[in-house]
């Protein structure tokens, strides 16, 4: 971890550890995940989502929803980080939703919940300070989802890769303003990832 920019408490990485033994356990038709290779899932899930902590200067929204959270990320590596951060994660699969449950069971975490249907301004209300998606679909698409959810203020985070700027092009709904967008690599990596937040402002009448 702290070859690809992360450092954290030993008792983070024990409880990383213990996640991958049950990724790894229950991703036996790689519907979790594609990835199979240590130094890959390392690289790809865990570094990819800590590496943002530091980053954030471990300031979290909270409640904060992760949607299309998939087998947790970056939702999970989030709470292993910042314990006191209050998690939701959304995943309709519902094999993903089954490994969820079991994953906060089994790391005896709390003030994380699963949403386990499809994330959208009407199925999901429960106001939240923050959001984050990683791979889920492009920002213009996301942020109207969290119309009825993310509160004045609150902050919609996207990780995405270098294709981003294409995104960042379309028409964005009117009631958000980019706070940040910032373009980095994974150390000792290939991996150009970007790191794009915006602010949800009050509608105007």
């Amino acid at each position: 971890m702290a070859r690809y920019g992360v450092r954290v408490p030993e008792k983070v990485l024990d409880q990383v550890w213990v996640y991958h033994q049950l990724l790894r356990k229950n991703n036996t038709d790689q519907d979790l995940t594609r990835l199979i290779g240590f130094e890959t899932i390392v690289q790809r899930h865990y570094a990819d989502c800590l590496i943002l902590h530091g980053m954030l200067k471990g300031r979290w929204p909270s409640p904060l929803v992760d949607i299309g959270t998939g087998a947790g990320f970056p939702g999970i590596m989030i709470k292993l980080i910042s314990p006191q951060t209050e998690i939701i994660l959304s995943e309709p699969r519902p094999r993903r939703v089954v490994f969820l449950e079991t994953a906060v069971r089994e790391l005896g975490l709390t003030g994380i919940t699963v949403f386990g249907h499809k994330f959208t301004s009407r199925s999901f209300n429960t106001p939240v300070q923050g959001a984050i998606t990683r791979a889920f679909e492009s920002i213009a698409k996301t942020l109207p989802r969290l119309s009825n959810s993310l509160a004045v203020g609150g902050t919609a985070m996207f990780m995405k890769g270098p294709g981003v700027q294409e995104e960042l092009r379309e028409p964005m709904p009117p009631d958000y303003r980019l706070l940040r967008d910032e373009r980095y690599r994974i150390p000792n990596t290939t991996l150009d990832r970007a790191l794009v937040i915006f602010e949800r402002l009050a509608s105007k009448s």
